[in-house]
C-alpha cells in the first residue's frame, strides 16, 4: 500500500476532521489528506512567529540577547511557566523564543509579538514566503479570550475568567476562532509543513539561521504527538498546539541509517468534546516513519 492509502485507512476510523501533509525531503514522496484545508493552528502559529523573529534578527533589527522586563499586563493564561514568575523578571529575547517553543509559553509569545511589531509583521513574513493558506489575526491573549466569548485588554479578572470558562468547558464555538476561514490564526497542513521544510533544508534566510531555529525546535518538551510512538532516540524538531477539541503538531522527523527526513503536519478537530488527539497524531507519524524505513531497507 502507498503511504497515502495507509494514512487514509487509519484516519477513517477516527471521529475527527483531519488536515494532514507529509513529505519525504529527499524523494519528495508525499501524502495529503485535506492538505489544503484551513484549520485553527492554536500554538503551531508560534512557528511563523519564530521565523519572523529570526528574520528580523538576521537583518539586524533585533538583538536576541537584549533583555526585556516582564510586567503585570504581559500575563497570559494557558501553557507556559512565565505566568508563574514574579513581575520584573528580565529574560533575553532569545529566552522568550526558547520558552515560546519548548513549553509553548503564551506570555513569551505575546511579549515577542509586541517586540517584533505584532501579528501584522508576522503576516508580512508569511506573505513573503508565499504561504497563501496561512494567516495570523490574533495574539494568544486575544485567541484565548475570543475562544470563550470574552474580549478586551489584560486584567486580572479577565485572566481568571478565561481559566474558569476553560475549566467548565464554556467554549464560544461560534467565535471566529473556530470558523477556519482566515479569520483567526489559520493554516493548511501543507503550508505549515512546507514552512518546517524550509528550516530542515536550511533554506530559511540562511543555513545558519535555519539551524538556529531547528536547534530550538529540537529542544521541544512536548513529544507525545509526532514523536509519541517513534523509536526512542529518534530526533524530532516540532511545535504542538491545542485549543478546544483541536490537537495539532508540525515538525521534521529524522529517519535512521541515512534514510533522510520527512516533514509532517497534522491538524485535527475532534467531533466530540472528549476527543483526545495525541494518540491519532502519534499513530499517523508512526505509520509514516515505518513506511519510509521499510521502503529504504
Amino acid at each position: 500500500m502507498s503511504l497515502q492509502q495507509l494514512i487514509e485507512s487509519y484516519v477513517e476510523t477516527i471521529d475527527a476532521d483531519f488536515g494532514i501533509y507529509i513529505k519525504h525531503l529527499q524523494t519528495n514522496e508525499e501524502a495529503s489528506i485535506q492538505g489544503d484545508k484551513l484549520f485553527q493552528t492554536a500554538s503551531v502559529i508560534k512557528l511563523p512567529i519564530l521565523a519572523t523573529l529570526y528574520e528580523m534578527a538576521e537583518a539586524g533589527e533585533i538583538d536576541l540577547l537584549e533583555r526585556v522586563t516582564l510586567e503585570a499586563g504581559d500575563f497570559v493564561p494557558g501553557s507556559g511557566v512565565l505566568q508563574e514568575m514574579k513581575i520584573g523578571l528580565n529574560p533575553s529575547i532569545k529566552d522568550l523564543a526558547m520558552l515560546m517553543i519548548i513549553v509553548s509559553d503564551n506570555l513569551a509569545t505575546d511579549k515577542l509579538l509586541g517586540i517584533i511589531g505584532g501579528v501584522d509583521r508576522v503576516q508580512q513574513t508569511i506573505d513573503r514566503l508565499g504561504f497563501n493558506n496561512m494567516s495570523i489575526k490574533h495574539t494568544i491573549w486575544e485567541l484565548l479570550c475570543f475562544s470563550v466569548g470574552l474580549s478586551g485588554p489584560y486584567s486580572e479578572d479577565t485572566f481568571k475568567e478565561i481559566i474558569r470558562r476553560y475549566t467548565l468547558q464554556k467554549i464560544a464555538w461560534d467565535s471566529d476562532v473556530y470558523k477556519q476561514q482566515k479569520l483567526s490564526n489559520d493554516s493548511s497542513a501543507k503550508d505549515m509543513a512546507e514552512l518546517t521544510a524550509l528550516f530542515a533544508r536550511g533554506e530559511f534566510i540562511s543555513q545558519q539561521c535555519s539551524d538556529e531555529i531547528l536547534d530550538i525546535l529540537h529542544r521541544q518538551q512536548y513529544k507525545q504527538r509526532i514523536a509519541g510512538r517513534l523509536p526512542r532516540g529518534t530526533a524530532v524538531a516540532n511545535k504542538t498546539g491545542s485549543l478546544g477539541t483541536m490537537f495539532n503538531d508540525s515538525g521534521v522527523v529524522y529517519l535512521p541509517e541515512n534514510l533522510g527526513q520527512y516533514v509532517i503536519c497534522v491538524f485535527s478537530k475532534g467531533n466530540v468534546l472528549n476527543y483526545e488527539g495525541n494518540e491519532p497524531i502519534a499513530q499517523i507519524s508512526k505509520i509514516a516513519f515505518d513506511y519510509f524505513v521499510n521502503k529504504g531497507e
